[in-house]
C-alpha cells in the first residue's frame, strides 16, 4: 500500500505541476488572444469546435478507461486498439472535411465551412497517441504525460499568437489547435517507450467491448450535452455572444483545472486498484471529496469577489458582458470534480453500465437549462445550469449510497461542510458598497481569513491534509 500510495503522490504532483504549468502559459497566451482578437471570433472556433469535440469519442470508443481498469493486458491487446483507433481518426476527417459546407450552412456562416476543414485534421493526430496515454495513466507515470501536455500546448498557443499579431484572424486559434495536436503526438511517440506491433486481434477488443461499450455510450450522450450550450446558443444569438459565454466558461474551467482536475485524473487509476478493498476504497475516496470541496469553495470565494476586476484587467473592456456570466458559473466550480469523482467510483469499481443508465437521467435534467436560455436569455440560462449542477450533485450522491453503498451522510457532511463562509462572503458582495477595487480586494482576504478559521475550528479533512502535506514540503525543503 505504501508504494501506491508513493506511486500515487508522484502522480499526483507531477499532474498538478502539469497543470498548473499548462494551464499556466495557456491562461498568458489566451491573455494576448482575447486582446488581439475579437469575441465574434472566439464565438466562430467554438461553434466549428462543437463538432469536432463531440465526435471526438468515436475515435476512443471507450477503449482508453478500459485499458486503463482491465487488469490483464497484453501487446496485441494495445496494439489491436491502436489500431482501430488509428482507422476511426480517418475516417472522421474524410467525413468532416466533406459535411464541412452542412455545419456551415447549419450557422449560416461560410466561414466556418473553412474552419471545421482545417480543424477535422485534429482527429488523425489524436488517435495516434490515445494508447500511449492510458498505458502511462496505467503506471500512473504522469511525468512524461505532463512534459508532453506542456510543451505542446506552449508552442502552439505561442503560434497561435504570432499568427494573431500577423493579422491570421480566427485562423490564429485554428493555429493552435492544429499545432498543439500534432506536437504532442509527436512527443509521446517519442518518450513513452510503447510502439504497436504489426498484430490485430478482434478477439481483443470483444474482450474489452463489454466495459468500454457503456464507457462510449456514457462519453458520447456526455459529450452532446455538455456541448448543446456552445450549439444553442451559436444557433439563436450571434457569434459575439457565444464569444463572451465561452470566456466566463474557460476561466471558471479554470479553477477546476488548478484546483481539483489532477486529483480527479489521478484517482481514477488509484481507485481502480483499490476496487476489491472496500475499507481502504473508501477512506481514499472520501479524503479526495474533502481536498475537492476545500479548495474548490475556497477559490469559489475569492474569484465571486474579484472575477469581474480580473476579467477586465487581463483582456480588456471589451470582454465586460461576460462578468455576470462567469458570477454565476463559478458557483458551481466544485460541483464538476465532485461529481467526476463520483463518476470514477463507478467506473473503477466496473460499473459502467449503472453509469450509462444514470449518464442518462443526468443529460435529461441538464436539457432544462437549454430551454431557459431559448426562451429567456443567457444570464438565465446560467442561473439555471448552477441549478442543476447541484441538483445532479444531490442525485450522484444518493446513487452511490445505493449502489456502491458509499453513506449518504458522510457524503452530504464532507461535500458542504465549507460551504458556510462562502455564503456569507456572496451576501456581503452584493449588499456592503464595494465601489472600489480596493475594498474588493480587502473583502476577499477577509473571507480567505474566515474560511480558513472556519475550517481549522470545524477541522475539516481537506484542509488537514493540505496543511499536512504543506509542512511536509517546508520541512523536505529545509
Amino acid at each position: 500500500m505504501s508504494t501506491l500510495k508513493n506511486r500515487s503522490a508522484k502522480a499526483f504532483a507531477w499532474n498538478i505541476a502539469g497543470t498548473i504549468l499548462r494551464q499556466g502559459s495557456g491562461f498568458i497566451i489566451s491573455i494576448f488572444l482575447a486582446r488581439l482578437l475579437e469575441p465574434a471570433e472566439f464565438g466562430l472556433v467554438g461553434m466549428a469546435m462543437v463538432f469536432i469535440s463531440v465526435s471526438q469519442v468515436f475515435i476512443d470508443v471507450g477503449f482508453a478507461s478500459a485499458l486503463i481498469q482491465n487488469k490483464d493486458n497484453t501487446n496485441l491487446t494495445y496494439s489491436s486498439i491502436f489500431y482501430l483507433n488509428f482507422a476511426a481518426g480517418l475516417v472522421l476527417t474524410a467525413i468532416f472535411y466533406l459535411s464541412a459546407p452542412f455545419i456551415g450552412d447549419f450557422y449560416g456562416d461560410a466561414e466556418i465551412t473553412s474552419l471545421v476543414r482545417w480543424l477535422s485534421l485534429i482527429f488523425v493526430f489524436n488517435s495516434l497517441n490515445l494508447v500511449q496515454t492510458s498505458i502511462l495513466k496505467r503506471k500512473l507515470n504522469f511525468k512524461v504525460l505532463t512534459l508532453r501536455n506542456v510543451i505542446a500546448s506552449t508552442v502552439g498557443g505561442v503560434l497561435g499568437v504570432i499568427c494573431a499579431f500577423l493579422d491570421f484572424g480566427v485562423y490564429s486559434l485554428v493555429v493552435q489547435q492544429i499545432v498543439t495536436a500534432i506536437l504532442g503526438t509527436i512527443l509521446l511517440w517519442t518518450t513513452s517507450g510503447w510502439k504497436p506491433d504489426l498484430k490485430f486481434s478482434w478477439y481483443e477488443v470483444k474482450r474489452l467491448s463489454g466495459f468500454s461499450a457503456f464507457v462510449f455510450f456514457d462519453q458520447f450522450t456526455s459529450t452532446i450535452f455538455r456541448k448543446l450550450d456552445i450549439l444553442l446558443i451559436g444557433k439563436v444569438f450571434s457569434a459575439a455572444t457565444l464569444g463572451f459565454y465561452t470566456r466566463a466558461v474557460s476561466l471558471k474551467d479554470q479553477v477546476i483545472l488548478y484546483t481539483t482536475t489532477s486529483l480527479v485524473s489521478v484517482f481514477y487509476p488509484v481507485l481502480s486498484g483499490l476496487q476489491d478493498n472496500h475499507q481502504e476504497y473508501s477512506r481514499v475516496y472520501f479524503k479526495v471529496i474533502s481536498v475537492v470541496a476545500f479548495a474548490s469553495y475556497a477559490l469559489t470565494g475569492l474569484l465571486y469577489i474579484m472575477g469581474g476586476d480580473i476579467i477586465i484587467i487581463l483582456f480588456g473592456d471589451k470582454w465586460e458582458p461576460s462578468i455576470p456570466i462567469f458570477q454565476i458559473l463559478i458557483l458551481a466550480v466544485c460541483t464538476a470534480p465532485i461529481n467526476g469523482m463520483m463518476v470514477n467510483a463507478f467506473m473503477s469499481k466496473g460499473r459502467s453500465k449503472e453509469n450509462f443508465y444514470l449518464g442518462l437521467i443526468r443529460k435529461l435534467i441538464k436539457v432544462i437549462p437549454l430551454l431557459v436560455a431559448y426562451y429567456y436569455g443567457i444570464f438565465e440560462f446560467t442561473v439555471a445550469v448552477v441549478i442543476a449542477e447541484y441538483f445532479l450533485t444531490a442525485m450522484n450522491m444518493y446513487f452511490t449510497k445505493k449502489i456502491l453503498k458509499i453513506p449518504l451522510s458522510i457524503h452530504f457532511r464532507k461535500i458542504f461542510e465549507s460551504i458556510i463562509p462562502l455564503a456569507i462572503a456572496i451576501f456581503c458582495f452584493h449588499f456592503v458598497d464595494l465601489p472600489h477595487i480596493l475594498s474588493r480586494v480587502m473583502l476577499a482576504f477577509g473571507f480567505l481569513a474566515v474560511y480558513l478559521l472556519y475550517n481549522y475550528l470545524i477541522q475539516t479533512e481537506g484542509l488537514l491534509f493540505v496543511w499536512e502535506n504543506f509542512r511536509k514540503y517546508l520541512k523536505n525543503r529545509k
